[in-house]
């Protein structure tokens, strides 16, 4: 007992002293993030790209301002895209002068268009680039392969990520994503975009729903892993105003599922893969009679169209250090046939030099492939690269005769400071080219004959956060699909401001580009249509803040009167800003 203040207090021995429990953060920290192993064992190529590869990450591919695989492959020589509106419509692109010269491999497989009036000329607006994390370009001579590898999380914390945007022509867009993968390697995904436009002017508005969904389970060594892409597509009726027929309404839906088992190292070692798959396109467009097709000058369509294919794909390599080598065995079957595309690849890097060569049997097209391209780096401010590829056969898909063709592509360039400048010739054999039909079903096969052309590039930093990517192409004389003349000009800052912002939680990017393309022809039995030359400016600003992306583009600033198609005018000036916001739960 003790007396305080005339008072007498109680005090119980030390022992009895209650002591209050620990929080509950003391006792059960919460359990660190763990990286788990990808789905799927397909390694990245290397490619005999002189300078800087034409690659981006899913971060890097956002902040480019890109809508769509097109927007990409502007960047490229020898590549022209076309388009003859906005977010909806049909986009093209031809390597070359050829439509048939672009291949586009997802997650490996190849994909097709399945759709009847593309007439075998793959539209681009197909091609989900919201779906993506990685894109990757290997230019061979007379050809382009564009991989994309699809989403994917690899933490267990919980992703979530929201994009808004919106903009003229009545432009609305919404981005969703969630993602988790389990300590045990499990892990499931979703995502879903959602946008509409209209062009009250110039027709050719839509709008579209597109829905991701992964599950699987991936462990050091193997993965098995379930996918589905589907995306529900409308467009309506866009007039011409030229001579050509218009581009009648399209409500269709696609979708794009595969099941895939993989085993083996990628960082060394022999590994393998397979694949199912199912394309499927249904539309389901306002049938269009014979009369009213010709009161509106579009395409008669008196029938739905159902159409899928199914494709396997069964992949084998080995990768040890300098050296790597891989064999595919690619089958298509539809409409009771069966398609078989055996091909094999060798990479091999020693000291500063990069060979690959690569061979494949398409059964499909009925083409025979052989490319070979070499990179060559003597000292880090010299380098020298090139490209020679040959293809011969019968294209069955499509019923019209391929001749053989040999094409090559050499370049030299220079580092000046942290850019490189390289000039380079390209020689085309002679070809067939696919004609257009979702532009014109006037439009058909043209031939043409032997084709060069020379380029220039400068890309990468030029001081500190200073950055250009100039690409110019001239050819010998116009052709088919392909301006004589064509050049992309963009000059950027991109920073992170470290020396006011040392946290990193900062970044900046702020580009203005210069698109010029000269005349293109585009045959009719009887006479050429023409689009007139044209120059656009565009310009593109965003800010980082945390994991939030500010974004702000317009196109075509100066309002330019264009076609990249004739009879299509492109729009004016197209303001289109939003947010991109991601969370780590």
């Amino acid at each position: 007992m003790v007396r305080v203040a005339g008072a007498q207090v109680v005090v119980p021995p030390a022992s009895e002293v209650p002591i209050p429990p620990k929080p509950a953060t003391d006792t059960a920290p919460p359990a660190p993030d763990t990286i788990q192993p990808p789905f799927g064992r397909l390694a990245a190529p290397r490619t005999a790209t002189l300078g800087e590869k034409y690659e981006w990450n899913r971060e890097e591919m956002f902040a480019s301002g890109a809508l769509s695989v097109a927007d990409l492959l502007e960047r490229i020589p020898a590549a022209t895209s076309f388009r003859t509106g906005w977010l909806a419509s049909p986009k093209l692109v031809a390597v070359n002068g050829d439509f048939g010269r672009l291949r586009i491999l997802y997650d490996g497989l190849e994909i097709d268009d399945i759709d009847p009036r593309n007439g075998s000329v793959l539209d681009l607006a197909r091609v989900q680039l919201w779906t993506l994390e990685h894109v990757s370009v290997e230019q061979f001579a007379n050809e382009l392969i564009v991989r994309l590898r699809s989403w994917q999380v690899d933490r267990t914390t919980a992703y979530t990520r929201t994009d808004v945007s919106t903009g003229d022509e009545d432009s609305n867009l919404y981005r969703g994503f969630y993602g988790k993968r389990f300590s045990g390697g499990g892990g499931i995904q979703a995502g879903g975009q959602q946008y509409s436009t209209t062009a009250a002017r110039l027709g050719g508005g839509g709008d579209a729903l597109s829905l991701l969904l992964r599950a699987g389970v991936a462990r050091q060594r193997w993965s098995v892993d379930a996918f589905l892409n589907r995306s529900q597509q409308t467009r309506v009726l866009q007039p011409t105003f030229g001579s050509g027929l218009s581009i009648p309404d399209f409500d269709a839906s696609h979708r794009l599922a595969y099941l895939r088992a993989a085993y083996g190292d990628l960082n060394g070692g022999p590994w393998i893969q397979a694949t199912a798959s199912n394309t499927r396109l249904a539309e389901t467009s306002r049938q269009t009679t014979i009369a009213d097709a010709m009161s509106r000058r579009v395409v008669s369509d008196t029938a739905d169209t159902a159409t899928s294919r199914s494709q396997y794909l069964l992949s084998a390599g080995y990768s040890r250090g300098l050296l790597r080598a891989s064999a595919h065995s690619r089958i298509r079957s539809f409409a009771g046939e069966t398609f078989h595309s055996p091909g094999a690849r060798l990479e091999l890097v020693r000291s500063q030099t990069l060979v690959v060569l690569s061979a494949e049997r398409d059964g499909f097209r009925g083409l025979n492939r052989v490319d070979a391209s070499f990179l060559l780096t003597p000292f880090n401010t010299v380098a020298v690269s090139g490209a020679l590829s040959r293809s011969s056969g019968n294209g069955s898909d499509s019923l019209i005769r391929q001749p053989g063709v040999t094409a090559a592509r050499l370049e030299a360039g220079v580092r000046l400071l942290g850019a490189w400048l390289s000039a380079g010739l390209l020689s085309r054999d002679t070809a067939l080219l696919l004609p257009p039909l979702v532009f014109d079903t006037a439009y058909a096969p043209q031939a043409t004959g032997r084709r060069s052309a020379g380029f220039l590039t400068l890309r990468g930093r030029v001081y500190r956060d200073i950055g250009v990517d100039v690409v110019a192409t001239g050819w010998n004389s116009a052709s088919f699909y392909q301006p004589r003349f064509q050049a992309r000009s963009e000059a950027n800052l991109n920073t992170r401001w470290i020396s006011r912002f040392p946290s990193g939680n900062f970044g900046l990017k702020a580009a203005v580009a210069y698109d010029y393309r000269g005349a293109v022809a585009f045959p009719v039995p009887g006479r050429l249509s023409v689009a007139a030359a044209s120059g656009t400016i565009s310009a593109l600003l965003e800010i980082r803040i945390l994991r939030a992306v500010v974004s702000y583009q317009v196109r075509n600033i100066a309002g330019e009167l264009y076609q990249t198609v004739p009879g299509f005018f492109m729009p004016r000036a197209i303001n289109f800003y939003g947010v991109r916001w991601e969370f780590w739960n």
